[in-house]
């Protein structure tokens, strides 16, 4: 199963913005529905912005050691300028 960040947001999280607590909300969600399809034995991938060290640290604490593991993707702040605003919001 493949969750991206921009197709979840139209969908299950369309009520959430890009604001701090809508983030983590966000990251939070997606962290949930994943943990279900793990246990349903699906192999989940996410691709999503998360900002926040805290919400994927409590991701990461959802799964077993062997479930869980994240990639960071580091850009260039001015590559991220020019793929969108919202890529630019990184802790």
């Amino acid at each position: 199963m493949l969750f991206d960040g921009d197709n979840i947001r139209h969908g299950l999280n369309k009520d959430l913005g890009f604001s701090e607590s809508d983030r983590v909300e966000n990251i939070r969600r997606i962290s949930e529905v994943s943990k279900l399809m793990t246990e349903a034995e699906l192999i989940t991938l996410v691709s999503s912005i998360a900002p926040f060290r805290a919400e994927r640290q409590g991701a990461h604490d959802m799964f077993e050691d062997d479930e869980f593991l994240e990639i960071d993707v580091n850009t260039p702040l001015e590559a991220a300028e020019k793929r969108g605003v919202r890529a630019c919001f990184m802790e």
